[in-house]
């Protein structure tokens, strides 16, 4: 049972399975901090510099255990996102896309707006990030940063393995913070992003393109992390041994072929 004083502590979660991933880039915990006091006890410290959102998972895959406040955030979707402040106008009228030649007029940056998840201003005092093995807090989310596509194909087949659910990827093409943060929180839906796409997250170089990052909601984490445990690491059909093994699967349902 979880009490009041103690609901943003760690709780138990199978994280030792993410080990047999050999992930180059750590395992991130992420959480909304509403007010200061949800800090106590964490024994996290203020991100000493000010960077943009996105740049903080790169900062807890290095290594740190950390809380941002507003002036951490460089970049205006760090705060309007977040709720540390209001959307500025230029912004929400679709005016920075233009001149920066990233849209051919405001009425296309603008649109953009309708399809991203805004916390309410004031809503939030923090957003805290940790490598797993600096985790004090229960995560909002679990970040999982794919460098290869056998990762990747291991980490979306968990994600369905015991429910059939789709596999989706939903992102805009500039501010790729709201889908890896805002959208899995807001919704509680799983979401993957595709690195070398998101316009900040290809400026600031965060990663090489084609990787994938998996942002996984609380009520999801557990699950996943068992459906890694339990299922096959390996697809038997993606093996050598897939000849022999499709004769026993046909035999199991008494016929001679199917797939």
């Amino acid at each position: 049972m979880v009490n009041y004083e103690s609901r943003h502590k760690l709780r138990k979660h199978e994280f030792n399975v993410l080990k047999k991933f050999e992930f180059k880039y750590a395992p991130v915990g992420f959480k909304y901090f509403n007010d200061a006091s949800d800090l106590e006890g964490l024994g996290l410290g203020k991100l000493d510099k000010k960077i943009a959102w996105c740049q903080m998972i790169r900062e807890a895959q290095d290594g740190k255990a950390f809380y941002a406040e507003a002036d951490n955030q460089f970049c205006e979707p760090g705060i309007f996102l977040t709720g540390h402040g209001e959307l500025d106008p230029i912004a929400g009228g679709g005016r920075i896309g233009p001149p920066f030649e990233i849209y051919p007029d405001e009425r296309a940056n603008r649109r953009v707006y309708t399809h991203i998840h805004r916390l309410e201003v004031g809503t939030v005092h923090s957003t805290g990030f940790a490598p797993l093995d600096k985790l004090t807090f229960d995560p909002d989310l679990l970040i999982l940063t794919c460098d290869n596509m056998d990762q990747t194909e291991r980490v979306l087949r968990a994600t369905q393995y015991d429910t059939g659910d789709l596999i989706e990827s939903r992102m805009t093409y500039v501010m790729g913070c709201n889908w890896i943060f805002n959208y899995p929180y807001v919704t509680g839906k799983i979401n993957t992003v595709t690195t070398g796409v998101s316009y900040g997250m290809k400026m600031y170089k965060l990663y090489p393109a084609g990787m994938q990052i998996v942002s996984i909601p609380w009520h999801h984490i557990d699950r996943v992390l068992g459906n890694m445990n339990e299922m096959p690491w390996t697809v038997p059909g993606h093996t050598d041994e897939k000849e022999e093994f499709y004769k026993k699967a046909h035999a199991r349902l008494g016929i001679e072929q199917i797939i």
